[in-house]
């Protein structure tokens, strides 16, 4: 369900998107989300609704867009957070993939 946004937000949105353009010329989406929701509290909107706005903003101008360093804690990237913390079915597709065997038999299969 489409979410609606008073007007003070959406202004907030415009101008924070406008101002990170011409400070850095990128828009750091949780960034400035963060910064929007903590400004407008009574509202009580959710990051992930301001983020989405944000995000509708920036495509709006054409804006470069990045996401911080705290996006990359809800992602599964293995090689930056450190521990690998995928799934078995995952881990052993990988193996598979770089032991050099393509077929990577999944289902055990009598091959007579």
């Amino acid at each position: 369900m489409p979410r609606g946004f008073s007007h003070r937000l959406r202004d907030d949105a415009h101008c924070k998107v406008q101002h990170a353009l011409r400070t850095k010329g990128i828009v750091d989406i949780i960034g400035l989300s963060e910064e929007i929701r903590l400004k407008n509290l009574a509202e009580n909107v959710a990051r992930e609704d301001i983020e989405s706005l944000v995000l509708e903003v920036s495509q709006l101008y054409g804006a470069p867009i990045e996401f911080d360093e705290h996006a990359l804690t809800a992602l599964d990237l293995p090689e930056v957070l450190g521990p690998d913390n995928r799934n078995d079915l995952d881990k052993m597709l990988d193996s598979r993939t770089h032991n050099g065997d393509g077929t990577g038999d999944l289902l055990q299969l009598d091959r007579e």
